[in-house]
């Protein structure tokens, strides 16, 4: 069986007691999740296309329809919604070629990593209105400030991590995995 332990490039020691601003958090948190998706990208690319796309009664299909949900997450919550681009919002779904599919996460990462520079406590507090569908066809209108995007979208994409590697491992595969030890504020 695989080794399932979280894999720590070497922590980075920060001074005890040090206070992190809420900006300096989704920075890091979003430059880990932008770096650690390569491992995940890598790993789904290295498996058979039968095996990518195999239906396994997962949230979404395949592995590969699990991780484009990911990438489509990104695109949705950080630049149709932000840009008001709703309505032109293109998945990012289907039987997408691996150069598709490293493009598409290449794309997606500048664009966090941008919009993770970008970021300030008031732009933190931007809001936006968000309209579409839920799963059950109903239309739906809300607000949400960009720090609750921020946060929902880690939230959503350690989540289908979780089920990724999950899959993974009833595969015998081992699952990328990453510790937070290897971010820039571990302590």
């Amino acid at each position: 069986m695989t080794n399932r332990g979280a894999r720590a490039s070497g922590p980075k020691q920060k001074s005890p007691g040090r206070s992190i601003s809420e900006v300096d958090l989704a920075r890091a948190w979003i430059q880990w999740l932008v770096e650690t998706r390569k491992g995940y990208l890598e790993k789904l690319l290295e498996l058979p296309p039968k095996e990518r796309l195999r239906d396994r009664g997962a949230s979404f299909p395949s592995i590969q329809d699990i991780f484009l949900h990911i990438l489509d997450n990104n695109v949705w919550w950080l630049d149709s919604v932000p840009r008001n681009r709703q309505e032109s919002h293109t998945e990012v779904k289907g039987n997408l070629s691996p150069s598709e599919i490293r493009r598409a996460a290449g794309r997606i990462g500048r664009a966090s990593q941008a919009l993770a520079k970008s970021l300030t406590p008031a732009r933190l507090d931007q809001s936006f209105v968000v309209r579409g569908e839920q799963g059950n066809g109903k239309l739906f209108e809300m607000r949400s400030n960009l720090r609750t995007i921020i946060w929902h979208l880690i939230e959503e994409e350690l989540q289908h991590r979780g089920e990724m590697n999950a899959l993974f491992w009833q595969m015998d595969v081992e699952a990328p995995t990453r510790a937070w030890f290897s971010s820039a504020l571990a302590a």
